[in-house]
């Protein structure tokens, strides 16, 4: 080999080295990769922050209709923060420690569309068999933001919030409802007051209705800021049947006197009074209205699951 020409294992060996030299291959520090990294976040979180801001001042739904309206708004918001997220680059060196956030919003897109879907039918029903599902998915992704140290993705319970925003209108809607059965069943009771006797089957119907009342409700899932007082208000409406059970007993007896009877009235009165007052302030605190036909002019909707008896 003359003198001044490399062989084939010293030109290898000499571009190997002068590749090196020049970095070709080698990877990024540790504080290149905590600066990509830095800089993924710092987009994640200005995506999330500009579809939080934008939700948050539309409010919360107050109705089914409301409900509709805002999903339709808000799912757009966070597809599209969910796309412009997808759609960065995985910062080099931590691939790996943004994917499983990236595969959560992934896994979060199909449930934006059915959420928007079933809001457009105004099924009680079917919404508050939604709401765990779309509680889970949130869930997912706010674990993975918080593993990644993100500020404004899911940082705010959005997987309790936004299921109840959800669960007040379909409360407010499945409660109306079953208003109306029990109104439609006390006014098929025609026992004509008589007699004592006649009272106390009067009374004792009232009472079965009121235990009809009491199992509807229980089936029916308030919003988290309203549970104590639904609490309450199922505490009055059993004493209130019962107090109706207890004068249809002492109503039945022969020997029954005024002051029985007007002692007896007044418990009524009392367990009556309480069960509306309890009943106004449940209504206050789960913070949305129902909407059903015939609304003196405001805007109508399907009744929702009004063919469910319970």
């Amino acid at each position: 080999m003359r003198a001044g020409r490399l062989g084939p294992i010293a030109l290898l060996l000499a571009v190997t080295i002068l590749a090196a030299g020049c970095g070709g291959t080698s990877e990024p520090s540790a504080a290149d990769q905590r600066a990509a990294l830095d800089r993924w976040q710092d987009g994640a979180d200005a995506a999330c922050r500009a579809g939080n801001d934008k939700i948050v001042k539309r409010g919360w739904p107050v109705s089914l209709v409301d409900l509709d309206r805002l999903t339709v708004r808000a799912t757009a918001d966070i597809r599209e923060a969910s796309a412009a997220i997808q759609r960065m680059p995985a910062p080099k060196g931590a691939e790996e420690r943004v994917a499983p956030f990236v595969r959560s919003l992934k896994g979060l897109d199909p449930l934006m569309d059915r959420l928007s879907s079933t809001t457009e039918d105004f099924k009680a029903g079917k919404l508050e068999a939604f709401a765990p599902k779309l509680q889970s998915g949130l869930a997912t992704v706010e674990k993975e933001a918080k593993k990644l140290g993100l500020r404004h993705c899911a940082a705010n319970d959005e997987h309790v919030w936004v299921p109840d925003a959800i669960r007040a209108p379909v409360f407010a809607q499945q409660l109306a409802i079953l208003d109306r059965k029990l109104t439609k069943r006390v006014k098929a009771i025609n026992e004509q007051l008589v007699s004592p006797a006649a009272a106390a089957r009067k009374l004792q119907k009232l009472s079965d209705l009121i235990e009809f009342y009491d199992r509807g409700l229980s089936r029916l899932k308030p919003p988290a800021w309203a549970e104590a007082e639904a609490g309450r208000y199922v505490v009055a409406l059993r004493d209130l049947g019962a107090a109706l059970e207890t004068a249809s007993t002492e109503l039945s007896e022969p020997t029954l006197t005024p002051a029985e009877a007007e002692a007896t009235e007044a418990k009524l009165d009392r367990a009556g009074r309480l069960e509306r007052k309890r009943a106004r302030r449940l209504t206050k605190d789960i913070g949305a209205f129902p909407v059903l036909p015939g609304g003196g002019g405001e805007q109508e909707a399907p009744a929702g699951d009004e063919t469910e008896e319970s």
